[in-house]
């Protein structure tokens, strides 16, 4: 039992990534959606507005906030993609339980940190920087460079760096089939046995457009009693920039 619950706590955090990622097509300089996270009694948990900017036909920062049902603000993260695909250097900060990490690409390292609490310290840890790894928000810009070849049934391995653990980890991210003019993917931990006790996180993406256009697994946001909840999350897609469209 303990180990079940060990892997399941270290798999909710791994999970906090994908749903950090944004989507926005080439042709588009800015973009704004939202995601709407459904919980398991059907109540609206939170709600997600992405911002993602683009430059040179080439993703330059994404920002994601996120609200309560109330349309309170509880959190946010912001990502820099000067350094490349998928290394985006970022900053998350939980406003409700005030716990902050991030991360900040160098040359050939990655500074990772994370703080729980206003009064205790910040934790540091550097990794060895690798061409497979995955920071926070990347995971998006790696679909959509790899989409046609997950749309052909090609499964990638990758390393998710998580601050939150001052860790990395092996990953997979596979193709499970196409539905209605979406492709249908898998994201999972590489490891088989390991992968017995995870929960499961799938996102579609739109064939046409690329686009994001559902989510479920386990929530990128901890609720106000810190704990994450399985959710449900479709997006929609602004032309007006404006959240209020959808209160």
């Amino acid at each position: 039992m303990m180990i079940r619950k060990y892997i399941l706590c270290k798999w909710q955090l791994i999970l906090t990534a994908l749903l950090m990622a944004n989507t926005v097509p080439s042709f588009a300089n800015v973009e704004t959606f939202i995601g709407k996270a459904i919980n398991a009694k059907g109540n609206l948990e939170f709600i997600e507005e992405h911002r993602a900017n683009y430059e040179n036909d080439q993703i330059a920062s994404l920002k994601t906030t996120y609200f309560d049902a109330e349309y309170n603000k509880i959190g946010e993260i912001t990502s820099d993609f000067s350094a490349g695909i998928p290394f985006g250097s970022y900053d998350f900060k939980d406003e409700r339980l005030q716990y902050i990490d991030g991360a900040k690409v160098l040359s050939d390292q990655i500074l990772l940190y994370a703080r729980k609490k206003p009064q205790d310290n910040i934790k540091t840890k550097y990794l060895e920087r690798k061409s497979n790894q995955i920071l926070g928000q990347g995971f998006h810009p790696f679909i959509q460079e790899n989409f046609d070849e997950l749309l052909q049934g090609k499964t990638f391995p990758a390393k998710l760096v998580l601050p939150s653990r001052m860790d990395q980890f092996n990953v997979r991210i596979r193709p499970v089939k196409v539905v209605d003019e979406r492709l249908r993917l898998r994201i999972e931990l590489d490891n088989w046995f390991l992968r017995l006790f995870a929960p499961k996180i799938e996102a579609e993406y739109e064939i046409e457009t690329r686009r994001l256009v559902a989510y479920s697994g386990v929530s990128a946001i901890s609720n106000a009693s810190g704990k994450n909840v399985q959710v449900s999350i479709s997006y929609t897609y602004l032309e007006n920039s404006s959240l209020a469209t959808l209160r």
